[in-house]
């Protein structure tokens, strides 16, 4: 095999790895976003335990179960059925919207989980633990830094070495070619070279010929110092920013003509903003309210707006007859979410609407006037605690806030932040 063949078959197999390594990942995300309210990979929580699924069921009836579940219980297939009665009949979460490529990420999620040696928790209390097929894998899972992970990485580095002995021959090569083509040149080169060696007041003779080790660690440092800023920077502003993001709705939906034009109340919509902890995507029939009678059709030539038949659609309205049409299927409308905080941060969205008074627009920027949606505000720690820093809490008009307001009057104070309130403390929203 010649060199240029051997070095792109090297190239070929490094991202052929790390393609399959980035799927486990991507169905590590997927599987943590979806699935771990009702599964873990080796208990059973609402659905049964995912071990080894991989290998009890066919990679396509795997993924037509995953997607609908209840399609296949109602066609009647056995697998289907008998898995549906054997969980009390509970009715598994629909995940069409996922493609099949983004299923069978998760299927190697669990593939990868399953063959992960198990962790037993040392019961002696002295703080370690060992392997064994005996522990059963919590609802958490092992992430991605397994045992095989560090096979796969050490495999990587190995041809990453090769890969730079292989580049170090072809420049020891393309030199001799070049010296034998150029012989002047090449002798005024290695002179050069020999007389910053021999010249013991040259920086590189004192930094790498008398201290070589010296010279070493201070570029490592330098590349190291370098790159881990730029990584940090990276790993700052970009991972898990989505600051801007505007996805494209299954019904084009636009807040600038309802909460722009038509005044609509914010409330009205996403009704639980005021009471608990998600403002909550408003049913279909609180779109009903006002779209079983308002069509549109002044503007389709008397024909319902293609927008608004698909709600329509959703809640099977006949909206000639103007009644429900018991014979149709009803079906749930897809949003895709657009702001959407890790999993390790709290979040309450009452706290800030009813009690704080905390405007829409604060957090989710002028959304009277986006006729598409967009993540305006990075949603970052350190976006959070400017605001809780800068923010004044408005005591005099909050009964929530009585006991405070009259401790800050005998102090002889009538303002405070979020922050001089307990707004900075981790466990407010790292609990």
């Amino acid at each position: 095999m010649k060199l240029h063949q051997l070095l792109a078959f090297v190239v070929i197999f490094i991202f052929s790895l790390n393609s399959a390594f980035a799927d486990a990942a991507e169905g590590e995300k997927l599987f943590k976003a979806n699935c771990t309210a009702c599964h873990a990979i080796g208990e059973k929580i609402v659905g049964p335990a995912l071990k080894d699924v991989h290998k009890r069921r066919d990679a396509k009836w795997l993924l037509k179960w995953i997607k609908n579940s209840q399609a296949m219980v109602k066609s009647g297939d056995a697998t289907a059925v008998q898995l549906y009665k054997e969980n009390n009949e509970s009715v598994m979460t629909s995940f069409e919207q996922l493609s099949d490529a983004e299923l069978t990420s998760i299927v190697d999620y669990i593939k990868k989980e399953s063959e992960a040696p198990a962790v037993i928790p040392d019961n002696a209390g002295t703080g370690t633990s060992k392997t064994g097929p005996a522990a059963p894998q919590s609802n958490s899972g092992s992430g991605f830094y397994t045992e095989t992970t560090f096979i796969a990485l050490m495999v990587m580095a190995a041809i990453l070495l090769l890969i730079a002995f292989i580049l170090y021959r072809l420049k020891k090569v393309v030199e001799e070619l070049h010296a034998q083509k150029f012989p002047e040149e090449a002798a005024e080169e290695r002179a050069e070279n020999i007389s910053w060696k021999e010249d013991k007041s040259d920086f590189r003779y004192k930094l790498f010929k008398k201290h070589p080790v010296v010279g070493t660690l201070l570029v490592s440092i330098i590349f190291m110092v370098v790159f881990g800023l730029l990584g940090f920077d990276y790993g700052n502003k970009e991972i898990g920013v989505q600051k801007g993001y505007a996805p494209e709705q299954p019904i084009k939906y636009s807040h600038e003509l309802h909460a722009g034009t038509y005044k609509i109340n914010c409330l009205y919509c996403h009704n639980g903003a005021d009471k608990g902890k998600q403002a909550s995507i408003p049913s279909p029939s609180t779109c009903m309210n006002c779209h079983m009678h308002v069509t549109a059709s002044a503007k389709y030539n008397g024909s319902v707006s293609p927008e608004i038949q698909k709600i329509y659609e959703a809640v099977a309205w006949d909206a000639e007859k103007r009644v429900y049409d018991a014979s149709k299927e009803k079906k749930p409308i897809k949003w895709v979410r657009v702001h959407n905080l890790p999993d390790h941060a709290y979040f309450n969205h009452a706290q800030h609407v009813k009690i704080g008074k905390v405007e829409c627009q604060a957090c989710h920027g002028p959304i009277e006037t986006m006729a598409v949606v967009s993540q305006q505000r990075s949603l970052q720690m350190g976006w959070c605690i400017n605001c809780h820093r800068e923010a004044k809490v408005d005591v005099a008009n909050n009964d929530y806030y009585e006991k405070l307001h009259a401790n800050l009057k005998a102090e002889g104070k009538e303002m405070v932040t979020v922050a001089q309130n307990g707004g900075l403390e981790c466990g407010k929203c790292h609990y």
